[in-house]
């Protein structure tokens, strides 16, 4: 049995690792499709492997763009496949069909616990890049550059989504669209108080003319000192995040240790219905409380 655990964790290792490796080796080119075609991720190519893939569930590109992966979702989705398939067989051949479940529902409900604590972590590095967006506009309005330009050239500079929000309204007013109603649109997709800020500020520009490269620089500068007091506030609750994640990763260890040391705590997990039940049990009220622990001690400033 021992051996037999210590082959699974090395498969699932393994899986992670080139799950992790095919998922981020799109990132960059996913960046550049999105950029060009409106934000849309464009195919990877015709006549691959991943076209005979069902399409990525929308709720998993929805979690996938709230945590900030500017990915291929399709990539991600394949490797995500790959691995539960992977990893419950190698499970159903070491453990038999108890283990097989058991990973099955942990490869498959894992991630998107993972996702979900990682939620909303797209809006938060938007407005942290934003300072720097709005000071590469303001160098490029005082080379000569228009605003509609600087828009754009900031957006080939920023990293993440929100150098593709950037690059999406650059792109909607290069084609017909008035420069603020692209930025409206931006603020109502993602309704961030800096990223309201910052549109007010562009669109006030937009209309108004003046200096506009002092304003941007301006409004930079207050949404730098907003983040350091958001920094300092997340420091010190750091205390209360490494106890929950502490909290939610002491069970899993105790019992892989008391499984792998002792072979019927094993046989009863993983061959008997009734510890089948209490593991599964176990699982989803550990990852219910790590959902719990994350959304009390995440910090809005």
């Amino acid at each position: 049995m021992n051996v037999a655990l210590g082959a699974l964790v090395a498969v699932l290792m393994m899986a992670v690792a080139s799950a992790a490796r095919v998922a981020t080796a799109g990132g960059r080119r996913s960046l550049v499709t999105r950029r060009l075609g409106g934000g849309a991720v464009a195919p990877v190519g015709r006549g691959t492997w991943l076209d005979a893939l069902p399409r990525v569930p929308a709720q998993v590109a929805r979690r996938l763009e709230s945590a900030g992966l500017v990915i291929d979702g399709r990539r991600v989705w394949a490797a995500w496949l790959a691995t539960v398939a992977v990893t419950v067989v190698v499970a159903f051949l070491a453990g038999g069909v108890g283990l097989g479940l058991v990973a099955g529902l942990t490869t498959t409900v894992g991630p998107l616990v993972a996702l979900g604590a990682a939620s909303g972590r797209a809006d938060r590095l938007a407005e942290d890049g934003l300072p720097d967006a709005l000071e590469a506009m303001a160098r490029a309005l005082r080379s000569g550059a228009s605003l509609h330009q600087a828009v754009g050239e900031a957006a080939t500079t920023t990293p993440g989504s929100l150098g593709v929000d950037l690059g999406d309204v650059a792109h909607e007013a290069s084609h017909g669209r008035a420069l603020t109603d692209a930025l409206d649109r931006w603020a109502m997709r993602r309704p961030l108080p800096g990223v309201r800020l910052a549109t007010s500020a562009l669109g006030l520009g937009a209309e108004a003319g003046g200096a506009q490269a002092r304003a941007l620089d301006g409004v930079a500068a207050t949404l730098r000192s907003r983040q350091a007091v958001g920094r300092e506030v997340r420091a010190l609750s750091s205390q209360a995040r490494m106890s929950g994640a502490v909290i939610t990763l002491a069970p899993l260890g105790f019992s892989a240790l008391a499984a792998a040391t002792d072979e019927r705590t094993a046989s009863f997990l993983l061959a008997t219905p009734l510890g089948l039940v209490c593991l599964t049990l176990g699982l989803a009220l550990d990852g219910a409380a790590a959902l719990l622990m994350q959304r009390l001690s995440r910090v809005e400033a």
